[in-house]
């Protein structure tokens, strides 16, 4: 199926006021919208949003922490059909400014504590400024038109930037089809109660915070929004109701770090994404009785490719789940289509892959293939159609003719109980190509910290793969969605080595 098959529905948020007008939609520090107030709100921001692009046709811009703003914006957007872009608001000027030239913004939505870098980044670009408090208390619209255009399935609905951890990002073109089928889709592979409530603690810049917003009003599931992510906000949230969130390893390490004892009844799936997961992070989640539910997803793929089920975790804890309803996925190895257990390059098809990249207009720039989206990801597939992510292809280290993935070697090191976070790169080396190099965030005895996790990577890994050097951090660097940043990582390591 494509999304060309089922060309436009009505726009969903009239959809869901008219059918759930008094049921929660949003909920913000004490605040709270019915999705009949929901859609009065976004229809005032669209108002003010269509008064300041009227002198321009870019795509409207947001550079904001979570806020209600960022909700009124983005359904906004949908509702005026214009396409809209969550920056990351940690990026310096010059890297917002390039993207706001890249995506072709006019208009930039900005809440107070980036008003700064946002007037430095738009200073020699034709971008109109619009502070989030304006749309935020903007009041009622002056009409509510009768009937709202439908949503265009094959239209772009909004430009995603990739985390950038190896280069420069890459802005990723979803269309309302997208954001449609992996709301329906993962409401099909999680289940819809009707008691259901999405606490978003995620930033809303990357695409696993962003899909709770259209999951929340195309299922009529109200969403709890936080600023920012607290580990005692967070719990506070699943004691008062919340039923389902989305978090990267370290989210879920420091709740499981804040919290002692039971968890409660109603919390019924933690989707785990962003990065692979440490083993002992899903054993420690399993006894503590978390519904875990370990992921693998994409900003290409609109989030969700393949998930685990809670009660799936335990027999599988290295899996990521099999692919959700509509998703089909495939390993492809030495030209063909790899056989069960076979390593290979991930590929995935179905209508939630994105319509490409911003400037991907070139014959054979694109990583489509008659649909399939090579994800440059490398795993297997089990016997029952489980996905196993290995590594990054790009991230393979090639050292005496030996294939290393890096990822197999940070799982062993996480599983020393002294190593609370590893990253691990290839440094060049005259006998071999290339050997690893790794860096530890180490809350053991320092003086012992090198023999200790050499002997520990004896009992775990082949001579070839363990490290030859060792560097401790704080802290690695990790992007938003909790993704090691590589590029990063190999500047530091390089610094520290040479």
């Amino acid at each position: 199926m494509t999304t060309s098959s089922v060309h436009q529905i009505p726009n969903w948020l009239e959809v869901a006021a008219r059918s759930h007008p008094d049921k929660l939609a949003l909920a913000f520090a004490g605040q709270r919208w019915t999705f009949a107030d929901l859609e009065q709100s976004v229809a005032a921001a669209g108002e003010l949003l269509s008064t300041t692009r009227a002198a321009s046709a870019g795509r409207i811009g947001i550079l904001s922490a979570n806020r209600p703003g960022v909700v009124f914006t983005v359904h906004a957007a949908t509702r005026m059909a214009v396409p809209f872009v969550p920056l990351n608001w940690r990026q310096t000027a010059g890297e917002i400014a390039w993207q706001l030239q890249d995506a072709g913004i006019t208009v930039l939505v900005v809440d107070e504590e980036r008003a700064t870098v946002a007037k430095t980044a738009c200073a020699d670009l034709p971008v109109a400024i619009v502070p989030i408090a304006e749309l935020e208390r903007w009041g009622l619209p002056s009409e509510r038109p009768n009937d709202l255009p439908q949503i265009k399935l094959e239209r772009e609905a909004t430009v995603i930037y990739t985390s950038g951890t190896s280069g420069r990002p890459k802005g990723a073109r979803i269309t309302y089809g997208n954001l449609w089928f992996g709301a329906i889709a993962s409401a099909l592979h999680l289940g819809n109660h009707s008691n259901d409530v999405w606490l978003a603690a995620m930033p809303l810049f990357h695409v696993g915070g962003l899909a709770i917003l259209s999951r929340g009003v195309i299922g009529a599931v109200p969403v709890i929004l936080h600023e920012r992510f607290q580990p005692e906000n967070a719990l506070a949230a699943v004691e008062e109701g919340a039923t389902l969130l989305s978090v990267v390893p370290t989210m879920l390490q420091r709740m499981l770090d804040a919290r002692g004892g039971s968890w409660p009844s109603n919390l019924r799936c933690v989707l785990l994404g962003g990065s692979a997961a440490p083993p002992r992070l899903i054993e420690e989640s399993v006894r503590s009785g978390i519904p875990v539910a370990p992921t693998y997803g994409l900003t290409e793929a609109t989030s969700q490719v393949t998930t685990m089920l809670p009660d799936q975790t335990p027999r599988k804890p290295a899996s990521s789940g099999v692919p959700l309803p509509l998703t089909q996925v495939r390993i492809i190895a030495q030209a063909r289509v790899a056989l069960p257990e076979e390593v290979g390059e991930i590929e995935v098809r179905g209508p939630t892959v994105f319509a490409g990249y911003i400037g991907d207009d070139a014959p054979g720039s694109s990583d489509l293939n008659d649909g399939w989206f090579r994800t440059g990801d490398v795993g297997y597939l089990d016997s029952d159609g489980y996905l196993y992510v290995v590594d990054r292809r790009d991230d393979l280290i090639v050292s005496g003719g030996e294939n290393v993935y890096p990822a197999e070697i940070e799982r062993v090191l996480r599983q020393h109980p002294s190593v609370l976070d590893a990253g691990v790169i290839g440094v060049p080396d005259e006998s071999w190509g290339s050997r690893p190099a790794a860096a530890v965030v180490w809350r053991g005895d320092i003086d012992r910290a090198r023999v200790d996790l050499r002997d520990h990577c004896r009992q775990h890994l082949p001579g070839y793969k363990i490290p030859d050097q060792f560097l401790f951090l704080s802290e690695l660097p990790r992007s938003a969605s909790g993704k090691l940043i590589r590029r990063a990582l190999r500047e530091t390591i390089a610094e520290s080595l040479w």
